[in-house]
Parts: C-alpha cells; structure tokens; sequence
C-alpha cells in the first residue's frame, strides 16, 4: 500500500510528521537510493527501500504512553543543568524510542502522553486541533468574579489575546480549561491578574484523564484509542 513519505517516516518512530518534512526537504531522506526532496512523494513499505541519514527504517510497533509528571523534572532529553529529566522516570529501553508530546514546566505536575507515533502527535499538538487542556490550579488568594469573568472572556498575555477559557472555583482551588499551547500560559493568566501560583497540575487532555490511581512518576501504557 503507497502512503505519503513524511506520514512513512514518522510511523517508523523516527519523528513527528512535522519534523519528517523538514527532514525531506533538508535532503537527509532517500527512496531506493535517491535523495527526495518532494513533500508528498509516496512509497510502498512492501517495495522502496527508505533510509534517513543513512540508516534503512522501517515500520515498527507504535507506543503510547501516559507519565504522572512530578514537579522539578524537564521535559527534554538531556538538560544542560544536569537537572532531572522526564527520561528518568522511563525504562532505558524505551529512551531513544517516545518522545513526549507537548510539555509540562519544571514547576508543573502531572499528565504527560509519550509515543513513537508522529500522526498522533501531529493529531495532539496541532493548534488546529484545538484539543481541550485541563489543569487543576492551586492559588494564593481566592479569584472575584470579575477576574473569572476575564478569564472567561479572553485576556492579553504577551501581546497576545487568549482565547476564551472555562473555570470552576472552589476556594483557591481552580480548574481551568484552555486549548492553546502559550508558553507557561497558565502561571501567566493568574500572574498578569495578581495571583501566585502554588501548584498547577495537567488532569486532562481531550477525552484523556489523569486517573488518580497513577502514582506522581509513574507511568502506564494505553491504547491509541484510550488517547484520542
């Protein structure tokens, strides 16, 4: 069956669909032997032989993933303060095989998806996809109605108008919704209105949620279906 060559590519675990066109176009990629630089160009698994920087690849059984992120890891490989890294809390056989989709801060707690899959991660972090983000909020003070109210309407961070959000309250305990992926976007709502964040925790994404019988570092495997 002929399939696109970046969608080949990333379902080979060697990199999201993103990354794998501009690994074409940057002429690192090459069918039966030859350097293709055409985004679109199909191949047959049965058939063409495809290498990426040299090395033959070929499919492999995707993986999916879901880490109870702690507090004070990175979400990166390798960080140059030798801090911990989310890589740590992973089996060394799996390593160099998921990356994670998205990020969590140092600072931010909880549920973070790995895979090899880079349709399901293209699926996940495209701002099109517009896919809903919970985070249970742990404030210094207690929100009035008409910071919720801001909130809920949109408000400017970094020169940018945010979207509409949904909020609960309970105390100084808040649960908010969002669908953009702002850096620190979160910490940078309730700071621009006054508020210090004590504790901020991921509890869902999409119809996926932090289930509260997965330990802080641990992580457990899931079907793509449980996902998305």
């Amino acid at each position: 069956m002929q399939e696109r060559l970046q969608k080949y590519i990333s379902q080979a675990g060697i990199a999201s669909r993103r990354h794998a066109e501009e690994l074409i176009l940057a002429g690192k990629v090459k069918v039966n032997g030859r350097v293709v630089k055409i985004l679109g160009t199909k191949v047959d698994s049965a058939k063409d032989k495809v290498e990426v920087d040299g090395k033959k690849i070929g499919q492999q059984k995707l993986i999916y993933l879901v880490l109870n992120k702690p507090k004070r890891y990175m979400t990166t490989r390798n960080d140059p303060r030798a801090r911990r890294t989310v890589f740590d809390l992973l089996p060394a056989e799996l390593k160099n095989v998921v990356w994670p989709v998205g990020r969590l801060d140092f600072d931010t707690e909880g549920l973070l998806v790995f895979t090899n899959d880079g349709e399901l991660t293209q699926a996940m972090t495209h701002p099109s996809m517009e896919h809903e983000k919970e985070y249970e909020v742990i404030l210094d003070k207690e929100l009035s109605r008409g910071r919720i109210e801001k909130i809920e309407t949109g408000m400017m961070i970094d020169g940018k108008m945010t979207a509409p959000a949904k909020i609960k309250t309970a105390g100084t305990t808040v649960h908010i919704v969002i669908h953009e992926g702002m850096n620190r976007q979160v910490r940078k709502m309730f700071g621009e209105l006054g508020f210090s964040v004590r504790n901020l925790k991921r509890i869902r994404i999409g119809k996926l949620k932090l289930g509260n019988d997965l330990p802080v570092g641990k992580f457990i495997f899931l079907d793509k279906s449980q996902i998305v």
